[in-house]
């Protein structure tokens, strides 16, 4: 996905760490060519593949640690990047 255009709201933390939760999914998911040819020349692409699955599910079940913060409270903390 090609998104480059900026957000005209000005998102929570909770909802940036949601939105950062699907990109790192995306990034999973999203066929990489090269990584899959090396790890074919290595012998070990079924097993890539198998740790991809377990990381794929495990960032999928992973809850938003901000949702268990009053986020009015950490949206005020200043952030450090």
């Amino acid at each position: 996905m090609k998104d480059q255009r900026s957000l005209d709201d000005v998102p929570t933390s909770l909802e940036k760490w949601d939105r950062a939760k699907s990109l790192m999914l995306e990034s999973l998911l999203k066929p990489d060519n090269q990584l899959r040819s090396c790890a074919h020349n290595q012998m070990c692409y079924d097993d890539l593949m198998t740790l991809k699955e377990h990381v794929v599910e495990y960032v999928q079940t992973m809850a938003n640690p901000r949702a268990f913060i009053d986020v009015r409270e950490y949206d005020s903390i200043p952030s450090r990047y």
